[in-house]
């Protein structure tokens, strides 16, 4: 049976969450879930093309500039959308079926202050998320994406919001915006990394902490991106095709 994704429009604006991390633990079918595909779609040239035809629009509520989410831009969007998630549940999230999803393409700027151009460590409000690299020629391993544990007993100071609106709409960078984000820094420890391969897709328990490492890529270009969100979906297990039946209990 084929499941025609429904369409999912999240919040107008998604923000970095600075909260304890088990807000969003989740028990889900891909908790603590990590992959890495690389030359995930066919003709990824035609999609850098599709989103050199769109309009991205900064928000105050995070870094760089975004698209609307695709599924309601055009038609052209549209069906590259249902593409994209089909593909995603097919082949990412095997058994995934009827989910929630907001897939968007992201630009990141790039600021003289090079510890501006470090992105903020942050788990988001959904069930799973990911990103497909989309920088032609490029294998940077610094600005790709880090997952973190965090290893602080104690909670985030409440980051000055103006700043942090500034920062994003104006590309005002202002001490109290850098020591808020050296303070969110200081809580974690990093335990994986992904570098930037174009046509790479990760995708990841959206609970796990982590961040786009670094805005700066090495050649010169905005680094571009597409990121999708997928709040809920219904799940149904694949059986094993393997015959065996192991005795080892894993309890």
């Amino acid at each position: 049976m084929i499941v025609t994704p429904t369409m999912y429009l999240f919040k107008k604006h998604l923000q970095p969450h600075l909260v304890s991390i088990s807000r969003y633990m989740h028990n889900h079918a891909f908790s603590n879930f990590f992959c890495c595909q690389d030359n995930f779609l066919v003709n990824p040239d035609k999609v850098v093309d599709l989103a050199g035809t769109l309009e991205f629009i900064p928000s105050e509520v995070h870094p760089g500039k975004r698209t609307e989410n695709l599924f309601q831009i055009n038609d052209t969007c549209r069906e590259f959308a249902t593409y994209f998630a089909k593909r995603i549940a097919d082949d990412v999230f095997p058994g995934m079926y009827n989910m929630l999803i907001d897939i968007r393409f992201h630009m990141n700027d790039v600021y003289d202050d090079e510890m501006c151009n470090k992105g903020w460590i942050h788990n988001d409000p959904a069930s799973v998320a990911g990103v497909l690299y989309l920088n032609k020629d490029t294998r940077d391993f610094d600005t790709g994406t880090s997952m973190f544990d965090k290893v602080s007993l104690g909670g985030f100071k409440n980051p000055d919001v103006k700043s942090r609106n500034d920062f994003n709409l104006n590309k005002i960078v202002s001490d109290q915006y850098k020591k808020d984000l050296e303070d969110n820094h200081s809580h974690f420890y990093e335990t994986l990394r992904s570098g930037n391969k174009y046509n790479r897709l990760i995708a990841y328990d959206s609970s796990i902490w982590h961040r786009p490492n670094n805005y700066k890529m090495s050649n010169g270009e905005n680094r571009l991106s597409i990121i999708f969100f997928i709040e809920k979906y219904e799940f149904q297990k694949h059986n094993s095709m393997l015959k065996v039946q192991p005795t080892w209990r894993d309890v």
